[in-house]
């Protein structure tokens, strides 16, 4: 795929949803996109409705309840950690910590919390490299959790956010030095 990433559309990398769909010709549209830019244009016959002025209106009904979902979303991180650190990080409750944080990086940017994302991709990076419980930094992954729940919480919703944005790195940053500490480098 030739497709150039920016900021607001992301190529979608080829692979297979969970219902079996192949992804690899698609794109995923943030909201406040022009989607007139992403379309060939037509005339419309008399009568017609324009599609893509319909779906711009849609993913701005949607957009309301953007936060309302990454807030659940959050939610159920902090249950899946608070879990996961009452058993020691035992192989299930970590699996459901992983697949949390994993919803969260996924869903992050189109939700319009980049910096959620990312925080959350530094966690799973944690959760899968850490190969056993008793390498995993309980604090650090306090700490990533919280971090999520605070940029949510702050309504930190782009980029231009300057402390999500440094948070993000930073943990980004001790993450990776941890795993290169402990030779699971990413």
């Amino acid at each position: 795929m030739a497709r150039s990433k920016s900021a607001a559309t992301q190529a979608v990398e080829p692979e297979d949803d969970d219902f079996g769909f192949d992804l690899s010709d698609g794109e995923i549209v943030a909201p406040g996109i022009d989607l007139r830019g992403k379309v060939k244009e037509r005339k419309l016959q008399r009568g017609e409705k324009d599609p893509v002025a319909q779906a711009e209106a849609a993913m701005k009904r949607l957009e309301t309840t953007f936060g309302i979902w990454i807030a659940d979303e959050t939610e159920k991180l902090l249950s899946a950690w608070k879990q996961a650190a009452n058993t020691s990080f035992d192989a299930a409750s970590r699996e459901a910590l992983f697949r949390s944080a994993h919803d969260i990086k996924g869903q992050a940017a189109t939700l319009g919390y980049p910096a959620a994302g990312r925080v959350a991709a530094s966690l799973c990076m944690l959760l899968d490299h850490a190969a056993s419980p008793d390498l995993l930094p309980d604090e650090l992954v306090r700490q990533h959790v919280q971090a999520i729940r605070a940029i949510v919480i702050e309504d930190a919703r782009d980029e231009s956010s300057q402390t999500a944005v440094r948070l993000a790195d930073r943990l980004t940053e001790v993450t990776d030095e941890y795993l290169s500490h402990i030779g699971r480098g990413s």
